[in-house]
């Protein structure tokens, strides 16, 4: 039974009128304008005066208060125009309105260089005398991380030059990234009729019944891919040039050491957690061999990967979707589905596939006074539900911190990953208990673990592959696509082992996956959040009730606080091995489950 994309609009989409009204929206060159007057002046009132050693913590608070405003202020024309555009890249306007904001973004940012540079200057003692002063309390930790990147800025001309060159860099490549990829269409023989399909709705047949259905959308993206391999693989070792440029000017000793600054987290712990998952690569090759059996192949291709247990595709209509989600909250607690009905009553979600859309899912925050907006390609599988509870528990994080100021709004990525990764382990527990059949509690706890070696095994892979992709770069020059597909192919085959074979279409999907692209090394902060929330799960069914009160205190710290000082409050050690060994333990156990549950269906 072939899996029938939903007709697009009979799905809601997103509101932003609480943002501004359209493109052409009067008010939006407005405050550009009005950010650009503000930031000037602010330079004119505080250059050359907070990186006095003398400067009291009166003037520094005021200027602190002062940048955080500035920052709220031009938040809000770049969040409407990414969003705007995110939902239709096709748009000349849209793009057009994202360039110009961009651009008069950089002018702003020339302005307020200073501020953090000075502040990096500040002598030691100077330094010292500021953070015990009560009155700076508020600011501490952002205090903090400006001394921690220090070392890493280069003179105010240097920083104000790259920032004026920024959207004819970088920035201007990954656009071309999001708009290339974004405009492909999938040629799909469906019932004798060539249709053309966007990525969401071919990646849909993924998870179709139908082998050949799910291999010919395999060989389908493969083949638009290749197509345009030359200027993604170009686009690729061009970003791949100026971050090795970047991190020799800025003192970065590895390829992802900025992520980890970034992270606030050490190397060290990314290194044991990595080489942890790596040593339960196991659970992987045996899950696979597990499948092979249940599906009654002699082998696994890589198209196989997400094919169902269950004989007939369940199609589930956005409105059940929304009503577990909204359910399964609420049984966690009335508090998160009081935050999460908004986004439904008030349209702060974008639903339906359509051409020219962003594909995966995001969830996009503006300011600690302003809601989130998130945005889905809804296609009606099972999958779509949990990325839907996913993308929804960010939001439910970003209403959560709003406590806090804009420098200590947003959480850093790995614990960014926790409320979204905690909301789908809700959905999944409802979903499990709903059903009776042995047969439909294996596929959904099969459906589960294989979601769960995509957040953990197959991010870690992909944070290998990245690592491998960097240094080839920086030792061998410009990359052939052809090696870098030879080394995806490595690092993800690992990952499976001999229960499964990646077949030649496979190498080609490094080319689409935009986190590679627009942040790199972001992908090791999903396999952080995956394995921390199995151990604030496990705490929560210990606790119960009195769990609450500590996991809405976790996710309304924001980012004001660094994750192994804050994760140290619940008495988690994320330096330590054992840590990491016990979320790949409980992994382990799912897996148990399933072999027990498959026995019996297996005879």
């Amino acid at each position: 039974m072939a899996t029938q994309i939903q007709d697009p609009p009979s799905l809601p989409s997103w509101d932003l009128s609480d943002l501004y009204s359209a493109v052409d929206d009067p008010k939006i060159d407005k405050d550009l304008q009005q950010a650009v007057e503000h930031a000037r002046k602010f330079e004119e009132t505080y250059a050359g005066k907070v990186g006095q050693a003398d400067i009291s913590s009166d003037d520094l608070l005021h200027a602190l208060d002062h940048y955080e405003r500035l920052l709220r202020e031009q938040s809000r024309p770049g969040s409407y125009a990414s969003l705007h555009y995110s939902t239709d890249t096709t748009d000349t306007a849209r793009g057009a309105l994202t360039q110009k904001v961009r651009e008069i973004g950089s002018q702003i940012s020339t302005h307020l260089i200073f501020f953090d540079l000075e502040l990096a200057q500040l002598p030691l003692e100077s330094f010292d005398r500021l953070l015990k002063d009560p009155k700076l309390a508020k600011y501490h930790h952002y205090l903090e991380q400006q001394r921690d990147l220090a070392k890493h800025y280069l003179s105010q001309a240097e920083e104000t030059i790259l920032e004026e060159t920024a959207n004819c860099r970088g920035r201007a490549f990954k656009r071309l990234f999001t708009e290339v990829t974004s405009r492909m269409k999938y040629k799909f023989n469906l019932d004798g009729e060539e249709r053309l399909l966007t990525q969401s709705e071919l990646l849909a047949y993924s998870y179709d019944p139908d082998r050949n259905l799910r291999k010919a959308a395999s060989e389908s993206l493969a083949a638009e891919l290749q197509n345009n391999a030359h200027v993604l693989t170009f686009i690729q070792n061009t970003l791949l040039h100026e971050k090795q440029i970047s991190d020799r000017l800025r003192n970065f000793e590895h390829p992802e050491s900025d992520r980890h600054v970034s992270n606030e987290l050490d190397k060290q712990v990314i290194d044991v957690m990595t080489e942890v998952c790596v040593k339960n690569f196991d659970i992987v090759h045996q899950y696979y061999d597990l499948k092979r059996r249940l599906l009654g192949l002699d082998s696994l291709a890589h198209y196989d990967r997400y094919a169902p247990l269950r004989s007939q595709k369940q199609e589930i209509e956005y409105e059940k979707a929304k009503e577990l989600v909204i359910s399964s909250f609420g049984r966690f607690s009335p508090k998160m589905q009081e935050l999460v009905e908004p986004f439904f009553d008030k349209n702060w979600i974008d639903v339906p596939p359509k051409p020219g859309k962003r594909s995966g899912a995001f969830c996009a925050g503006v300011t600690p006074d302003h809601h989130p907006y998130v945005l889905l390609n809804y296609t009606g599988k099972a999958r779509d539900v949990m990325t839907l509870a996913h993308e929804l528990g960010h939001g439910i994080h970003d209403l959560l911190a709003g406590k806090n100021h804009y420098l200590d709004y947003h959480p850093v990525l790995p614990l960014a990953e926790t409320a979204s990764t905690f909301a789908e382990t809700l959905v999944f527990e409802k979903l499990q208990e709903l059903l009776e059949n042995p047969e439909e509690q294996l596929a959904l706890l099969c459906e589960k673990l294989e979601d769960t070696f995509a957040t953990v095994f197959r991010q870690i892979s992909m944070f290998r592959f990245e690592r491998q992709l960097h240094d080839a770069r920086r030792q061998e020059g410009e990359l052939t696509t052809e090696r870098i597909n030879g080394m995806w192919q490595q690092a993800m085959q690992e990952m499976f082992g001999p229960s499964l074979e990646l077949g030649p279409d496979d190498q080609w999907t490094w080319l689409y996956i935009p986190h590679i692209v627009n942040t790199p090394f972001y992908v090791y902060a999903y396999a952080f959040g995956e394995l921390l929330v199995l151990a604030l799960y496990a705490r929560y069914r210990q606790e119960g009730e009195s769990f609450l009160p500590k996991y809405f205190e976790l996710l309304a710290a924001g980012g004001s606080q660094a994750p192994a000082k804050l994760l140290s409050t619940l008495g988690f050690d994320i330096a330590s091995a054992e840590f990491w060994q016990g979320g790949c333990d409980l992994i382990r156990a799912n897996l148990e489950k399933a072999k027990e549950l498959a026995d019996k269906q297996l005879g």
